[in-house]
């Protein structure tokens, strides 16, 4: 039996309701409001932050090996020692020229975290087993904070003088300084360095050692610190420095009683020589890669490289540059959501229209399809002021959370009604 108290309280937030109008309607408008900003200010991120997919790799470099060697020699004792890892569901290797690549799917009630250094542990017990020239071998987890939050085209004037320098100064440093940056890393542009090619008939009629010659040009190049001076009452610290100013100053460098560097080799000053070419808009470009910090929010620090990125056209000294954005996370995770958040509106639409096509009371149908952006609002807020951030996980949440919230609202208001 319920008890008249029971009744009283039920009856309470009604009788409010009815008694107090305007409060009811502050109190409502308010709710609009505060629901309002923190849609527009709420975070959009791909993924909850922390989300870890359930899958590892293990890259191990082998240089010049051929595929059957690499398989011996380092996919198979790789193997041998990560099939040993608890709550692994796939493991799939491949051997190729030069490396190894395990790829690790674990069952998705595993602990991402502690699978990592259960892998990481089973790959420094196969390193044992490594070839010596092993020394090297890479896990890498699939998270959010792994993937680049964007990825510029920038197709480069050839006869630039000093083009690395160039970039690093005008593109990647000011990029660097926006907040949330964590690293930003050229694909397809090298430094350039003194590239020495000795004669080698040149250097047997001199008489000359070719290891003794690389070790003498490498102690020719050093900055080391030489210590302290007192100079009355200050200490100054010394700091030596020997290099060469030019590369005339190189070629004139004697290796022998009568012969200088330049007699006996080619000396040249630029990039190393490269297997691989980069293009953009028919013209020599890189791929500039950008990396956010693990905390730093996707769509922001887009809107602010894409900024940046308007505001360097208008450099000068980047005239002949032109940049094609290849890959935005931030322009991704927007338009994902919208057309999440605008498949969400048709359900509701159509679900007031049914609801009238049953009901046939039009202020009913209304009062139920109002309290759907009402819910969605106030779920909204709390999200903004607990930090939560809008990702595909928590608006999936939101879309199922109005099924039930309309079952509910009918049933209240059929009641009401009757």
């Amino acid at each position: 039996p319920v008890s008249p108290r029971d009744v009283q309280r039920e009856i309470a937030l009604p009788k409010f309701s009815l008694n107090r109008r305007i409060t009811v309607l502050v109190l409502f408008a308010t709710t609009l409001v505060v629901g309002a900003i923190a849609a527009i200010g709420i975070p959009l991120e791909l993924f909850p932050a922390g989300f870890s997919a359930p899958f590892l790799q293990v890259y191990v470099p082998y240089n010049d090996a051929p595929p059957k060697e690499v398989e011996q020699k380092i996919t198979l004792p790789l193997e041998a020692e990560i099939s040993t890892v608890k709550g692994i569901s796939q493991l799939v290797s491949v051997s190729r020229y030069g490396s190894a690549i395990s790829f690790i799917e674990f069952k998705q009630s595993t602990d991402m975290d502690v699978a990592y250094r259960e892998v990481r542990d089973r790959v420094e017990r196969a390193k044992v087993e490594f070839p010596s020239e092993v020394d090297r071998a890479f896990v890498q987890k699939f998270d959010s904070s792994g993937f680049p939050v964007l990825v510029l085209g920038i197709a480069v004037d050839s006869e630039a003088p000093d083009l690395y320098n160039l970039v690093q100064d005008r593109i990647v440093k000011p990029m660097s300084r926006i907040e949330g940056v964590a690293n930003i890393r050229l694909d397809g542009m090298e430094e350039k360095e003194i590239l020495i090619e000795l004669d080698r008939r040149k250097v047997a009629s001199n008489g000359l050692n070719i290891y003794e010659l690389a070790q003498d040009l490498g102690a020719d190049n050093f900055t080391m610190s030489s210590g302290t001076v007192l100079e009355g009452s200050d200490k100054l610290a010394l700091r030596s420095i020997a290099r060469y100013d030019s590369v005339d100053a190189l070629r004139e460098r004697k290796v022998g009683p009568s012969v200088r560097l330049g007699d006996i080799a080619t000396i040249r000053y630029e990039e190393e020589e490269k297997d691989y070419r980069a293009r953009a808009m028919s013209e020599p470009a890189f791929a500039l890669i950008v990396m956010k910090e693990g905390e730093a929010n996707a769509t922001e620090v887009c809107r602010k490289l894409i900024a940046q990125t308007e505001k360097m056209q208008s450099d000068p000294r980047l005239e002949g540059f032109q940049s094609v954005v290849l890959f935005n996370q931030g322009a991704v995770i927007e338009e994902s959501l919208a057309t999440m958040l605008q498949s969400g509106m048709i359900g509701g639409v159509i679900a007031g229209m049914v609801l009238f096509l049953f009901l046939r009371r039009f202020r009913m149908t209304m009062i139920v399809s109002l309290s759907i952006p009402l819910s969605l609002l106030i779920g909204l807020t709390v999200m903004f002021f607990s930090g939560e951030t809008l990702n595909f996980l928590t608006l999936l949440g939101l879309m199922l959370c109005v099924g039930l919230l309309v079952d509910n609202s009918v049933v209240v208001a059929e009641n009401i009604y009757r």
